[in-house]
């Protein structure tokens, strides 16, 4: 048999603690207006200190929760800029598995057009590729033979459409004759340097050249060419 004393000090523990002179003043203030006990007193503050901890680690969940957010967000950023640099890498490699393709067919003597049609690739672009073998290959003659054949072209389809203008012309084609039929004589001698570009001479290169060479060159490095 255990008396009333022994279970309560079993129920019970001591806390034993200083405090400044101050604080102690304070407690026994407070003790006096609201006739709380010591026991009362820290009870009380534990409930507040519980309060505080409380709302710290509601902060701290917060800030666990947005860091969460931020990594989550860094690594989704990376995951894209991996994609993205994965597709390039692809994309690079695919341009170069094409432009080693067509520098093989350059060096079996194929030509700017059947190139551009066996790879299906714009002529500008196969003619940016010729451009590049050509320097590659230290073969000046072969890459102005293509400019001008290029620039050739260009002069061509302008000589065409004049002609076609003269069917759409108040007098009709028969009143111009004598030019159209100077435009045909134009139109064939062009069609013939095309495929004999060594005929070209210097008077008609100078002029190909500053008229459409530099035409030539924005096409080729415009968008999507």
């Amino acid at each position: 048999m255990t008396t009333a004393r022994e279970r309560y000090e079993q129920k019970t523990k001591v806390v034993t603690f200083r405090v400044p002179n101050e604080t102690y003043d304070q407690i026994e203030d407070a003790k006096a207006k609201t006739g709380l006990s010591n026991a009362d007193l820290i009870k009380l503050g534990a409930a507040i200190a519980q309060e505080e901890i409380k709302a710290k680690l509601a902060q701290a969940s917060g800030l666990e929760s947005r860091l969460a957010q931020l990594k989550a967000a860094v690594q989704q950023t990376e995951q894209e800029l991996d994609k993205v640099v994965a597709e390039e890498k692809k994309r690079r490699l695919g341009e170069l598995d094409i432009e080693m393709e067509v520098f093989k067919l350059f060096d079996c003597g194929w030509s700017l057009e059947e190139v551009s049609f066996k790879m299906a690739i714009p002529q500008p672009k196969a003619f940016d590729y010729f451009q590049a073998w050509a320097q590659e290959r230290k073969d000046r003659e072969a890459a102005e033979r293509e400019l001008l054949r290029a620039c050739l072209k260009v002069h061509l389809e302008r000589l065409k459409d004049r002609r076609l203008c003269y069917a759409f012309r108040p007098l009709g084609p028969d009143s111009y004759k004598d030019e159209l039929r100077e435009l045909e004589k134009q139109i064939d001698c062009c069609r013939h340097l095309l495929n004999n570009p060594t005929d070209i001479d210097d008077e008609s290169k100078q002029f190909l050249l500053a008229e459409y060479s530099a035409g030539l060159t924005k096409a080729s490095q415009s968008p999507g060419r």
